[in-house]
């Protein structure tokens, strides 16, 4: 963690002004002409949003809820990787947000990053964003720094935060968050998501709230607990249409496209797996023609079919052209954009909200309008037909796991999102591959750092004390039994 921390100052010294030469007079010796002595914050916000795209379109979890399964290289579907790097998030994007809101607040700055918006407005879009990264790696890690991060050489060994104490408190970061917001002023420069507008910020503040409060089901489920408070203050601000789904506009530009399409340019070892494919096929599903495409093979043979990759193989005989790919129009569309949160996933949200008691309505409308709202956002046919083969059962059970299992289709490719869910609903129930690299089953959590045991050893191991080893199979706080499926 130390050398995290330590890229972390370095990069907020080499942004801050030099302040600390105020005493010492050095002329001109050694200053570059060009160099910038001024935090740019629209620069700052900019770079810190690139992280939500590499985010929303990451592959790994594509793999553990097993849209995917690797074709020619198979750790990925195998967990071949226990312990991942996060020391990324802290030194970019999270100090810049950081920055942002300090030098936004600091009456001696505040009047010159004027120039890149509305002080309160940049406040909070950094709060927001930061929220959303805080909330990102405490679904992957579970136990993280949170409470003294981001401090610098002032803690350069911070506390691990439990999991709880990071929603409660990111939930009142949003709160300040949208108080700030005024939609009459303008919008920070720089950003790319949504170009400065205060509206769209406000209902992506809305709806991480919303997401949150619902993850936090299993361990408060009661209809007038925390997390069905935090819910119900949330949804009048939350998107309402497929047409205002919260996305992360890619452009056709190699150093600012899809993921997606970069990955298809060397290689071909991301297909559909079969668990999906077979899925779609039994159900009769038609986004399984907007989800994936006919093999190569069989179009050559002129008997166009789908058809998936088996999972998790220890080695692969299998051809290319004789499996599915997800569709041409994403690996091979740069400006294809990537899904941070969308509406259908929302009233699926809304649909089991009424099962647990949270809000009124009735879960069967709201979970036929979230699978319409999955047709409508991939652009597939005959949502009508498909809904009335798939009724919402009046048993809370089995309706439950209809909303997670439909939820987990309509996640497609929204790879780490699909999997907080699938680990918090129990559903679809998938198997392991035969023989895993890392862990037991279905990873549950990422690993620490491979440093953090050494540079933070004392706070490391608290937390592991706490919330259990450091591996794939230690389940985070909020990932208890569902309160109706007890899955």
């Amino acid at each position: 963690m130390k050398k995290s921390i330590l890229k972390i100052t370095l990069l907020a010294t080499l942004l801050l002004e030099f302040s600390a030469c105020d005493t010492v007079d050095f002329g001109d010796t050694n200053v570059d002409p060009d160099a910038t002595t001024q935090v740019i914050s629209s620069g700052l916000l900019t770079y810190a949003e690139a992280q939500v795209g590499s985010a929303v379109t990451a592959d790994i979890g594509n793999h553990y809820v097993q849209y995917l399964s690797a074709i020619t290289y198979t750790e990925a579907s195998r967990y071949g990787t226990r312990n991942w790097d996060i020391d990324y998030l802290y030194y970019s994007p999270l100090i810049n947000l950081q920055t942002i809101i300090d030098v936004n607040t600091n009456e001696e700055t505040a009047l010159a990053q004027a120039a890149y918006g509305f002080n309160d407005n940049q406040i909070a879009v950094a709060k927001l964003l930061k929220a959303y990264f805080f909330q990102f790696a405490t679904d992957r890690w579970g136990m993280i720094p949170y409470s003294e991060a981001l401090l610098g050489l002032e803690n350069t060994t911070p506390a691990f935060d439990s999991q709880e104490a990071i929603y409660l408190s990111l939930f009142e970061e949003i709160d300040d968050a949208l108080v700030l917001i005024n939609e009459n002023e303008t919008g920070p420069t720089g950003d790319q998501m949504f170009d400065g507008d205060m509206t769209r910020w406000a209902q992506f503040g809305n709806t991480l709230k919303l997401v949150m409060a619902l993850r936090l089901s299993n361990v408060y489920p009661e209809p007038n607990g925390v997390a069905a408070t935090r819910f119900n203050e949330a949804m009048s601000g939350a998107i309402t249409s497929v047409d205002e789904n919260l996305l992360y506009p890619f452009i056709a530009d190699q150093s600012y496209d899809n993921p997606w399409e970069d990955r298809f340019e060397t290689r071909e070892d991301y297909a559909v797996s079969a668990p999906l494919i077979n899925r779609l096929l039994e159900d009769n599903d038609p986004r399984i023609d907007v989800y994936a495409e006919y093999t190569r093979s069989s179009v050559n043979a002129g008997t166009p079919e789908y058809v998936g990759m088996p999972y998790g193989l220890t080695t692969s005989s299998y051809a290319a052209s004789d499996v599915s790919f997800i569709t041409s129009d994403i690996i091979y569309n740069q400006a294809a954009p990537g899904a941070i949160y969308t509406y259908a996933q929302v009233l699926f949200s809304y649909a089991e909200a009424v099962e647990l008691g949270w809000i009124s309505g009735s879960a069967s409308e709201y979970y036929e309008q979230a699978i319409e709202a999955s047709f409508d956002q991939w652009g597939a046919a005959d949502a009508a037909t498909y809904i009335e083969s798939v009724p919402l059962s009046t048993d809370a059970e089995v309706a439950m796991q209809q909303i997670a299992e439909e939820k987990w289709k309509a996640l497609f490719l929204q790879g780490y999102e699909a999997w907080a869910e699938f680990r918090r609903l129990g559903y679809p129930q998938l198997t392991p591959p035969a023989e895993p690299l890392n862990g037991d089953g279905i990873p549950v959590r990422q690993g620490y750092d491979l440093d953090w045991s050494q540079s933070n050893e004392a706070n490391y191991d608290a937390a592991v004390s706490a919330q259990g080893p450091d591996n794939l199979d230690t389940n985070l706080w909020w990932d208890a039994p569902h309160p109706i499926t007890n899955q």
